[in-house]
């Protein structure tokens, strides 16, 4: 069953779940399933298994690239282990899934500070990390926004209502059982930034501005009865959660956006951590190809023959 948002139609399968890499040599098999099957897949791993497998400071600096200066004004060894992990575990995914080196690819940043793959325009990653989780998402579809937080971190009772929702949003939260209301702000949040990070605009957009409404929401302001059992719910304390959760786009007034090249939904990531993607599908043709033939730049790809001897 691989329906989606588009038609308005969720897509049960989506997200698949995030798999895990325990180093630059992987196992990478689920992401590739993932890409060949849907277009979209993501990976999480531990900054403490990766930072004992990554080359030492002195190969660094050609490692990086444009990225070193960055990296050596960072205080700190845990935060300059941090930034090299995440640069190293974008290019490992972005490699398996282009078929290629991962030190042939580099990184720019857009002014909005959104990661690109310098060449490759059929492809967008989106990375987030919290404490020992890396997080990173990538896709053939078009853009996307990946966030995650832990399960337990506390929400509820912080005025965040204020600060994050929409009046609609805050009308179901307050409807919520008390024992998911965290989970629930939990859920909101994280689509909030990974919806954001997807548009390039980080925290510069004003969360309640936009909204989301989960399965199992009404229009006005209802609970989260008739939902599916373990889908659109919040998490509770112990942050478990059966599967994915999916949501639709509200403007502030909590009317529906009716663009249905966005999926939106929250999942479950091992070790106690949720996260939320925000997918649209931009693409020109139905079949999802991340081939570094297909992804490579045009204009790229042109100088690259032309510069070849006959």
């Amino acid at each position: 069953m691989r329906t989606s948002e588009r038609n308005g139609v969720v897509d049960r399968d989506f997200p698949p779940a995030p798999s895990r890499v325990g180093g630059p040599a992987g196992p990478w098999g689920n992401l590739l399933r993932d890409l060949e099957g849907s277009g979209f897949g993501m990976v999480h791993a531990s900054l403490d298994e990766w930072r004992t497998q990554l080359p030492p400071e002195e190969e660094r600096r050609e490692l990086l690239g444009r990225d070193w200066e960055r990296y050596s004004k960072l205080a700190g060894t845990h935060l300059r282990e941090r930034f090299f992990a995440t640069r190293m575990l974008i290019r490992h995914t972005a490699a398996v899934a282009l078929g290629t080196e991962p030190y042939s690819l580099e990184l720019r940043y857009g002014l909005n500070g959104r990661v690109h793959l310098r060449g490759y325009d059929q492809i967008d990653v989106s990375l987030s990390h919290t404490a020992d989780l890396l997080l990173c998402g990538i896709t053939s579809l078009g853009v996307v926004g990946i966030d995650t937080e832990p399960a337990t971190r506390r929400l509820s009772g912080q005025d965040v209502e204020r600060l994050m929702c929409t009046e609609p949003e805050r009308r179901r939260i307050a409807r919520t059982p008390e024992a998911e209301r965290n989970g629930r702000l939990l859920s909101l949040w994280t689509l909030k930034e990974a919806y954001s990070k997807a548009l390039g605009q980080g925290l510069r957009f004003p969360f309640t501005e936009f909204g989301f409404r989960v399965d199992g929401d009404d229009g006005g302001g209802g609970g989260g009865g008739g939902g599916e059992r373990g889908v659109g719910r919040g998490y509770g304390d112990a942050g478990e959660r059966a599967g994915p959760g999916h949501a639709r786009l509200e403007r502030a007034d909590g009317t529906l956006v009716e663009d249905h090249t966005w999926r939106f939904a929250t999942c479950p990531v091992p070790g106690g951590h949720v996260a939320a993607v925000a997918l649209q599908d931009t693409r020109r043709s139905g079949r999802p190809d991340t081939r570094a033939s297909t992804a490579l730049n045009r204009q790229i790809l042109a100088a690259i023959k032309r510069s070849r001897p006959a």
